[in-house]
C-alpha cells in the first residue's frame, strides 16, 4: 500500500485514522477510502499519469464544473489553493466521501432508474449555462462517432462481414445527427449507472461522479449513454425501463427533439461497439483489462444492443414524444 501519510497532510488531514480500504472498481487509478469515524471518511486518488497525461487539465475542467452544480456533488480537498496535490508519491487527488451513498454496475430496480435519469437530467439543467470553450478539450476526437467507424475499414475482412456490414448501416444515423448541428455543451462523456450515487436506503439520486472526460459535447450522446447503461436487459433495450429513465431525465431539461435523442442513442452505442472493435482488431490494447476474446465479445453484444435500440425506434420516439408533452 502506497504511503498515505504525506498526502493526508498536505490536503490538511489528520493521522488520527480508523482504517484505510482499497477500492478495486477503477482499473486506471489507485483509490483509497480513508476512514476517521463512522461519519468522516474521505477518498482518496492516485492519478497514474502513464494513462492520463494532462492530470493537471482535467482538475482545472472539474474546478470550472463546480461553478454550475450544487453542494450534492463530491467537495474536493484543496491543497495550497487547488484541487490536487503533488508530492514524491504522485499526483493525487481527493473528496469527502458521501455518507450513506452507493454505486451500481446494473441499476437494482425502476426507481433507481427513474432516479438515474433525474441526475442526469439535473446535471444538463446547471451546466447549460456554461461555456464549452472554457473547458479544455481532453480528446477532442472522444466521442467521434464517424471517425471511430472510419478506423476500422483498414482491417475490413470478409471474416467479420456481418460487423463491417453493421457499421456501414449506422453511417446514416451519424450523419444524420451531424446534419442537425446540435449546439455543443458541457457533457460528463461517461455516463453509466456506475457514475451515478444514488441514497443507499431510498435510492433517490444525489449526483454523478467520475469528472475525468467532462468538456465539450452532445446532451444527446450523454443522454444515449445513460440509456445504453441503464435501460439494457441481456443485452436488449428494455422500453419499461427506458420509460422511467425518459420520465425522470425530462422531469428536469426538455431541449431536443425525439429523434435527436434516438440519435444519440444509437450512435454511442455504435461508437463503444467500434472502440472494442478496433481495439481488438489492431491489438492496441486501450482496454488493458480485457483479454482479446472479451473484447470481441463486448464489442458483439454492443452491436446487439444497438440493433434492438435501432428496432425499438418507434417505441423510443413515443416515449420521449410523451415526456415532452
Amino acid at each position: 500500500m502506497e504511503n498515505l501519510m504525506n498526502v493526508l497532510f498536505k490536503f490538511g488531514l489528520g493521522s488520527n485514522i480508523l482504517r484505510i480500504e482499497r477500492i478495486n472498481s477503477g482499473h486506471i487509478n489507485k483509490t483509497y477510502k480513508i476512514i476517521y469515524s463512522d461519519n468522516e471518511s474521505y477518498i482518496l486518488q492516485k492519478v497514474n499519469k502513464k494513462a492520463i497525461k494532462n492530470p493537471k487539465e482535467i482538475m482545472f475542467n472539474i474546478n470550472l464544473l463546480y461553478k454550475y452544480v450544487d453542494r450534492k456533488y463530491p467537495e474536493f480537498l484543496e491543497c495550497e489553493g487547488k484541487n490536487f496535490a503533488e508530492t514524491e508519491e504522485g499526483f493525487w487527488r481527493g473528496y469527502r466521501y458521501i455518507e450513506n451513498s452507493a454505486a451500481y454496475e446494473k441499476m437494482p430496480d425502476l426507481k433507481s432508474v427513474y432516479e438515474f435519469g433525474r441526475t442526469l437530467g439535473k446535471f444538463h439543467l446547471m451546466t447549460e449555462s456554461a461555456c464549452a470553450e472554457q473547458f479544455y478539450a481532453m480528446d477532442p476526437d472522444f466521442h467521434n462517432t464517424y471517425k471511430r467507424i472510419k478506423k476500422l475499414k483498414y482491417y475490413e475482412s470478409e471474416k467479420y462481414c456481418n460487423e463491417f456490414a453493421f457499421f456501414n448501416n449506422v453511417k446514416k444515423y451519424v450523419f444524420k445527427l451531424t446534419e442537425k448541428n446540435l449546439p455543443v455543451k458541457v457533457t460528463h462523456n461517461d455516463v453509466k449507472c456506475s457514475n451515478v450515487l444514488l441514497e443507499k436506503e431510498t435510492h433517490d439520486g444525489i449526483c454523478l461522479i467520475d469528472f475525468d472526460s467532462v468538456m465539450s459535447g452532445l446532451y444527446v450522446y450523454d443522454f444515449g449513454d445513460g440509456a445504453r447503461s441503464g435501460c439494457i436487459t441481456d443485452n436488449l433495450f428494455d422500453i419499461n425501463k427506458f420509460k422511467k429513465y425518459a420520465e425522470g431525465y425530462f422531469s428536469m431539461i426538455r431541449l431536443y427533439k425525439p429523434e435527436d435523442y434516438f440519435l444519440g442513442m444509437i450512435c454511442i452505442t455504435a461508437e463503444l461497439a467500434a472502440r472494442y472493435f478496433y481495439d481488438f482488431l489492431s491489438g492496441e490494447n486501450y482496454f488493458k483489462d480485457k483479454t482479446s476474446v472479451q473484447k470481441l465479445s463486448r464489442c458483439l453484444e454492443l452491436i446487439e444492443t444497438a440493433k434492438s435500440i435501432e428496432s425499438s425506434r418507434e417505441e423510443i420516439e413515443s416515449v420521449i414524444k410523451a415526456c415532452l408533452k
